[in-house]
This record gives structure tokens, C-alpha cells and sequence, in this order.
């Protein structure tokens, strides 16, 4: 029998940048106590030189947008540095930014997570119930996520690069058919490096009793220096 690969890895094998690229990891940092704030961060090995890089997103919920000063960004140039001294760079510059405004005292729940590794049917439509519980919950939503063709950088139309960008939709569990879009990219930022593909790569939903949305986690394909790498970014969603 085969074996059932998801849309974002087939999109990742025959991408028209064929080559090695590589696939960040993610672990969520947290929400600020009144959940104004949420943080997570992403860390790998780059494709090409194998530098250790780590990074720090801090993004304002209310806005949907970066605090200043993040995200914060790390590279090693050195072939030994490790992935952990890239993580402890990154969060110790951040860690102003972080404490200012306590974030991580609410660390929220990650009551989803599909990565590329999870060779999932579906990376496009989650379930997900929105307080961890050994008991189904009345809380119970579903996203969807949308892609669609958009405008790139010149750069991305001279490396072929076909430049998507996305949308999200919830609904209840209970009327799935009922979808509310809760955002649409209206403008592909170069931040992403020529997107061509994206997936639901999970949910982080806030302590029990907090207003502060959800925060859904996409992976983004993007253009890396040997082939395709694979990125996150977290979009706060009110269900």
C-alpha cells in the first residue's frame, strides 16, 4: 500500500526549485497575561551553508502585526554552532521584549499540531476542540484554510516561482458548512520569500477563561537557496 503523503510535502518534492531545502521547527512560547501578546519560535539548520538559525515572532493579537523590534533573528556563520546556541540567541535578545509584556505566563495550549512529518490527508481542514479534555467539549471548530494566486516579487517571477497567498475560514463543528472567512491576505509581504504553498500546521488556544484568540499556525513553503524551505507564521483567529 502507499503511503499517503500530505499536500504540503507533495508541493515540496515537485516544487519547480527542486533541491534539499529544509523544514523549520516550532514551539510556541505564549500568551501575555490579558493575551494582547502571543510568541513562538522557529529554529533550524539553513539549506546550503547548514548554519544553525533560530527565530522569535512576537505578534501583537488585536492588530495581527509584529511588536516593533521582532521578529528577532538569528544566524550562526559558524558550521559548529549548534541549533540550541542559535534558540538561546535569539530568545536572550528577545527576552525584553518578552518580559515587558509577560509573555509566556499564559503558555496556552497546543490542542493542535499537523507537521510535515505527520503524513496527514488534510492539511487544509482542522478539527480541533479548544480546551485540552479527556471529555468532548461544546467547543469544537473547524478551520479551513484557501489558497489562491497572487502577486510576487520580481524576484519570484524570474526563479518561476508561482506566488500564492492564503485565506482562513472557521465554522462550528456542529455546521461546518456554515464557514466565516476571518482573514485573507491582501498582499503577499517579501518576508515570506516567494510562497508557492501552505498548510494548517496547528492550533494554540489560550488558558481557560481568557478572551485572547486563537492562534493558527501555517506553514509556508518558500523559496530556499538549494530548493524549497518551510516556514510558520501564527494568525490570531476569533472562532
Amino acid at each position: 500500500m502507499r503511503s499517503q503523503l500530505s499536500a504540503i510535502a507533495l508541493s515540496l518534492l515537485s516544487a519547480s526549485a527542486a533541491g534539499a531545502g529544509d523544514v523549520a521547527e516550532m514551539r510556541p512560547i505564549g500568551y501575555s497575561p490579558d493575551g494582547r501578546y502571543f510568541a513562538f519560535e522557529q529554529f533550524g539548520e539553513q539549506d546550503g551553508s547548514g548554519f544553525a538559525y533560530a527565530e522569535v515572532q512576537v505578534i501583537d493579537t488585536e492588530t495581527d502585526r509584529y511588536v516593533e523590534g521582532t521578529p528577532v533573528r538569528v544566524v550562526i556563520q559558524r558550521e559548529e554552532a549548534s541549533i540550541g546556541e542559535a534558540r538561546r540567541q535569539s530568545l536572550g535578545k528577545a527576552k525584553a521584549i518578552l518580559e515587558a509584556r509577560k509573555i509566556g505566563d499564559d503558555p496556552g495550549h497546543l490542542v493542535a499540531l499537523t507537521p510535515i512529518g505527520e503524513l496527514a490527508e488534510k492539511t487544509r481542514d482542522l478539527r480541533y476542540q479548544a480546551f485540552p479534555s479527556f471529555y468532548v467539549s461544546d467547543g469544537i471548530h473547524r478551520i479551513f484554510l484557501e489558497e489562491f494566486e497572487a502577486k510576487g516579487e520580481d524576484l519570484c517571477e524570474s526563479m518561476d516561482v508561482k506566488v500564492r497567498g492564503f485565506a482562513l475560514s472557521v465554522a462550528s463543528d456542529a455546521k461546518p458548512d456554515e464557514r466565516r472567512e476571518v482573514y485573507r491576505d491582501q498582499a503577499v509581504p517579501m518576508s515570506r520569500n516567494c510562497p508557492s504553498a501552505y498548510a494548517i500546521g496547528g492550533v494554540v488556544t489560550p488558558g481557560y477563561g481568557s478572551s485572547a484568540p486563537h492562534m493558527v499556525l501555517v506553514q509556508v513553503v518558500s523559496l530556499g537557496f538549494e530548493g524549497n524551505n518551510l516556514r510558520w507564521l501564527a494568525v490570531p483567529v476569533k472562532p
